[in-house]
């Protein structure tokens, strides 16, 4: 017996596959054994007459495709994207496809390697996604790069096309790049021109959004893994807390079939916490007071920041909580500060034991503390100490 079926109970009626001449055979459960060796079902035959049933109808031509006779082998990866955009925070996203499509994939999954499949997600249609042809180089953050040039193939890509700039800051477009070391970074492409068979050129780029900004900057090689985000096939995996860390078993194939059939596949993910990391402060300033020196600076939220209206920008965490090293000229921390909002003085008892005099620049490393995820993305940056 399949996992699907264990809500079957005696005196179920069961249409078991027969020729479509000769309609469905009827079976009805007379009895239900369980043993170490699965589930086993007695059944009667019931008479089709007097059932109460008939044959399904015939759906009419072009109403719709049916799935292929021969599906082809998923290909499925999991995904920890380092940006909040689902309420509740999806820590860990799914991107399936397949050729052909099989009309829809059933995700099962188990906890370890050895428990029981349960039916998780069911996926409809196939995640836009293809590689890289040329080299991504670093890029500028915050705002759109207008010279760089990304030439990728992409399959299932439907109607990409280029789009406004105003729609591209509101999500269209939006893309992930998977870099072999496993690095991701995202970015918006409000031009996207078909270049021939599956190829696209991807221009007017805005890189690192969400949390990836690290990989902005480092760049990602030709044949990096692509992925479209705003498609709605690339779907929430794990949004539980309670099962970051811990590793499952998944097991993605079509739907109509059973999970041990061939023509599924088997992927292992554990999902971590990089959505729910916090992200850099930015705009570190310093400025002489009579007690020392006053360290100050940005903080920034991972969702509903964007907007100029709002006075200030929602908090992410419960209560705002930074760690602030002080680093001397070779880079090694001297002091190690903490705070409560975006500020810290730094006592002039202080600067004079770290440096032995005050100083006209400071160098420091600045990172907000998450409730889940710890420490975020650090801001490093020498400021020049302005008089009070």
């Amino acid at each position: 017996m399949s996992p699907r079926l264990l809500a079957l109970e005696p005196g179920d009626l069961l249409a078991l596959p027969a020729p479509r001449a000769a309609g469905p055979l009827l079976q009805r459960i007379v009895r239900i054994d369980d043993g170490p060796g699965g589930r086993r079902l007695e059944t009667r035959g019931v008479p089709l007459h007097g059932s109460g049933l008939r044959p399904r109808d015939r759906a009419p031509a072009g109403a719709g495709s049916a799935p292929p006779g021969l599906p082809g082998r998923p290909f499925a990866i999991a995904l920890d994207l380092p940006v909040d955009r689902s309420s509740p925070t999806a820590l860990q996203y799914l991107a399936v496809a397949a050729d052909p499509w099989p009309g829809s994939v059933a995700v099962w999954r188990s906890a370890g390697a050895d428990g029981p499949l349960a039916l998780h997600a069911t996926l409809d249609h196939p995640a836009c996604l293809g590689h890289t042809l040329s080299d991504l180089p670093p890029g500028p953050l915050w705002r759109i790069d207008r010279r760089a040039r990304l030439d990728v193939t992409l399959r299932h890509a439907g109607a990409l096309a280029s789009i406004e700039e105003t729609a591209m800051l509101a999500g269209g477009n939006l893309f992930a790049v998977v870099a072999p070391d496993g690095g991701i970074e995202i970015l918006g492409a409000a031009e996207a021109v078909l270049a021939g068979p599956e190829r696209y050129r991807l221009a007017r780029m805005l890189r690192g959004l969400g949390n990836s900004e690290a990989a902005a900057g480092r760049g990602a090689p030709a044949g990096s893994l692509i992925l479209r985000l705003d498609g709605g096939a690339v779907v929430p995996l794990v949004d539980r807390l309670d099962e970051a860390g811990r590793p499952f078993r998944y097991r993605i194939g079509p739907a109509e079939r059973d999970p041990g059939d061939p023509a599924f596949v088997e992927i292992a993910a554990t999902a971590g916490l990089a959505a729910l990391t916090c992200l850099a402060p930015v705009h570190l300033r310093a400025r002489r007071e009579a007690e020392g020196v006053r360290l100050a600076w940005t903080r920034r939220a991972r969702r509903a920041a964007d907007a100029w209206e709002p006075a200030e920008i929602p908090l992410d965490e419960a209560a705002e909580a930074y760690s602030i090293d002080v680093l001397a000229d070779d880079g090694q921390v001297l002091r190690r500060l903490t705070a409560t909002g975006p500020s810290v003085l730094y006592a002039s008892a202080d600067e004079i034991a770290d440096f032995g005099a005050p100083r006209t620049a400071i160098e420091a490393v600045i990172a907000q503390i998450g409730t889940a995820a710890g420490p975020g993305a650090p801001c490093r940056a020498r400021v020049p100490v302005r008089a009070a």
